[in-house]
Parts: structure tokens; sequence; C-alpha cells
């Protein structure tokens, strides 16, 4: 992680740490009219099922992606298809555990297309309101037709901070530590609840590596992602998508139930 990064973390983390002051003063202050513990936009965070439909938008060409996911008790599974009409489509289906214990949450993730492609991953957070990030992920180079928009051959290093129930503010690098590209993409993330029913999640995206074709990238992008109760829109542009030379305009949107 450069300074730079380490820098925008800092500020975010700041701004909301103000932020989530400034919100506890003024509930001090109008006591008689206090809101439920949850809103309806926080409560959506624990329904079990998330269906979601995705269009990748290319220079010459677009892509469309539909994902299930359902919670069954700690597992999280899915069952995907991705359809690329100039080229190979692919179904997968994973899985993955989320185990937390006071201040340890720990996820493993596995992944397999029907090409014969696999993926792996484990993801922790480490801490309470303050909180590491570390992750490591390996496939067994097989593509899943460019569905991972992070280097796959990864560790992840970062931090975070849990400002209230909904909102909180991260930052990670994923870098290559495989295939030695020196691809890493830089996120920083600040998710906010706008009022009961509405919430937004802003990302920051930094890439820096070896292309395809050997040329060193240097690329910003943004993603934004906006929370209902029942229903979910995002949009993300990708510069150099995978490290390529083409841009990519991610558009989703899904339902929760």
């Amino acid at each position: 992680m450069g300074p730079k990064f380490l820098l925008a973390v800092f500020v975010l983390i700041s701004i909301g740490s103000f932020a989530a002051a400034q919100e506890a003063g003024a509930q001090k202050k109008d006591a008689g009219a206090q809101e439920p513990q949850q809103s309806p936009v926080e409560q959506a965070d624990q329904k079990k099922s998330k269906l979601t439909f995705s269009l990748y938008l290319l220079n010459d060409d677009q892509n469309y992606d539909v994902n299930l996911r359902h919670q069954f008790g700690q597992v999280v599974a899915w069952l995907a298809f991705f359809h690329d009409p100039k080229g190979e489509s692919l179904a997968r289906v994973g899985a993955e555990y989320d185990y937390q214990h006071k201040w340890l949450l720990l996820i493993p993730t596995f992944e397999a297309g029907m090409n014969g492609a696999l993926a792996g991953s484990l993801y922790a957070e480490l801490g309470n309101q303050n909180y590491a990030i570390l992750g490591y992920s390996q496939t067994n180079l097989k593509p899943f037709n460019d569905l991972f928009f992070d280097p796959s051959e990864s560790v992840q290093i970062g931090a975070g901070r849990k400002i209230n129930g909904y909102d909180r503010i991260y930052g990670f690098t994923i870098f290559d530590v495989r295939l030695h590209t020196h691809q890493q993409n830089t996120h920083v993330l600040w998710r906010h609840r706008l009022n009961r029913d509405n919430g937004i999640t802003l990302d920051l995206l930094y890439k820096s590596g070896r292309g395809d074709d050997g040329r060193h990238i240097h690329a910003s992008g943004v993603g934004i992602y906006y929370d209902r109760p029942t229903w979910f829109w995002k949009a993300y542009y990708d510069p150099f998508v995978n490290f390529s030379r083409q841009a990519m305009l991610r558009l989703g949107a899904g339902v929760k139930f």
C-alpha cells in the first residue's frame, strides 16, 4: 500500500468519525424522537436471498450475468450464469462460510466453473470498531471469463472502521503474488445510510501493473452501489479491465428477499 492510499484512508476515516460524532450529538439533543434500533435498509442486510442481473459493456462487446445467492445458516451458496454473445458462456457454482467470533470474521470461499475453472479464497477481518483486513486468493489458472475484476492470484491487505450499524469506511489493496505481473488494485469504500430507506456505497479504485501486452498501466475507476430495503442498483467504470486494453462499464440491478 502506498502513502497516497494510507492518506486517503486516514482522511476518509476522519471524516466518517466526525460525521458519527455529529450524529450522536444531534441524537442527544432530541432524545424524545428515537428511531427504531434498525432501519428498513439496515434490516435488508439480514435477508437470505439476492438475485442480481448484470450488464458488462465493452468497447466492442457486451456481456450478461445473472447470479442467485441464498444463505443457509452460516453458509452462503450461489448459482450463476455468464453469457458472451461473441465468446464463451459459463455456468458456475460457489459457496462461502461466514464464521464470526468476537473480534474475528473469517470467510473461506470456493467457486467452480463448468469449464473446469476453480477458485478459492480466504478473507478475514480482525477487530471490532476498527479492524484489519487480510485475504488470499488463488485459481487453477483456467479462465472465469473475466469475472474477477481484481487480481485473482493475490494477497489482500487493508483496514477499516465501523461507524455504526450500517456506515463504515474501509480500504484495501489486492496485489498479484503468483504471476509476477506487479498488478495491484487499491479500493477505498464508504458505505453510508442516507435515511431509513436508502443507503449508498462509493468505491474509488486505483490500479497499476503490467498489462497483457507488457505495457505498465496506471488508471483510476469508480463504482456506486445504491441500496434499498428490497432492491438495489449498481454501476462501475473500470478502465483497463483485467489489465487489458479495454474499459468496461458494469451495470447491475437486483432484488433481496
